[in-house]
C-alpha cells in the first residue's frame, strides 16, 4: 500500500469500501494507523459524529466540550481560520469542483493544507471533528444548511461512497507525484 493522507483520512472517519478488513495504511509523516474491521469502523464514524455534534450543542447558555487539550485546539484552529477568512477560497474551489460532482468536491477539501496540518499535529478524534466543523462551515457558506442537514449529508452513504473514490484519486494522484516528482 502507498503512503497516501486521503486514504487514511477515509479510514479514520470510518468509512467503508477500501478500508474493509484490517490493514495498516502509512500515514502522514511516516506514522501508522491499523485499520479495523468494517462494523468497528462505522461504529467509529457514527460515535464521531455524534461527539462533534455534542460538541456543538449548547446547554444553559454554555457550550459542551467534551475533552479539553486537543479539542480546544482544534476549535481554535478552525475559529481563526474561520475569521481570518481563510476557509473562502476552499470552500469556493469546492463550490466549482461539485458541479463536477461530489467525489471532484472532496478530492480539494483532501489536499487542502491546513487539513494536512491538523491530521498531522492532532488525535484522530479531534481532526475528525475538525473535518466535521469544515464540512458543517461549507454546507453553510454553501446553501445554509442547518446542522442536522449536514450530519446527514455527511453519514450518507452516497457522501461516504464519494470520500472513498475522492481518497483513491488522491491518493493515486499523491503516488504518482512520488514517482515522478
Amino acid at each position: 500500500m502507498s503512503d497516501s493522507l486521503p486514504e487514511t483520512v477515509a479510514c479514520r472517519l470510518g468509512f467503508t469500501g477500501k478500508c474493509d478488513s484490517i490493514r495498516t495504511f502509512s500515514a502522514f509523516q511516516g506514522h501508522l494507523l491499523t485499520m479495523a474491521s468494517n462494523s468497528k469502523q462505522q461504529k467509529r464514524a457514527k460515535r464521531a459524529a455524534s461527539k462533534a455534534k455534542q460538541n456543538r450543542m449548547v446547554r444553559g447558555g454554555q457550550a459542551v466540550k467534551a475533552s479539553a487539550g486537543d479539542s480546544a485546539s482544534i476549535e481554535q484552529v478552525f475559529n481563526k481560520a474561520m475569521e481570518s477568512d481563510s476557509y473562502k477560497e476552499l470552500f469556493e474551489k469546492m463550490k466549482v469542483a461539485q458541479e463536477s460532482g461530489l467525489v471532484a468536491m472532496i478530492s480539494v477539501f483532501l489536499v487542502d493544507p491546513l487539513l494536512a496540518l491538523v491530521l498531522k499535529g492532532h488525535k484522530e478524534e479531534h481532526a475528525t471533528d475538525y473535518i466535521v466543523l469544515v464540512f458543517t462551515a461549507y454546507r453553510t457558506w454553501l446553501d445554509r444548511a442547518d446542522e442536522d442537514t449536514t450530519m446527514a449529508w455527511l453519514e450518507s452513504d452516497e457522501f461516504q461512497q464519494a470520500y472513498i473514490a475522492a481518497s483513491e484519486v488522491v491518493a493515486k494522484q499523491q503516488q504518482q507525484q512520488k514517482q515522478f516528482g
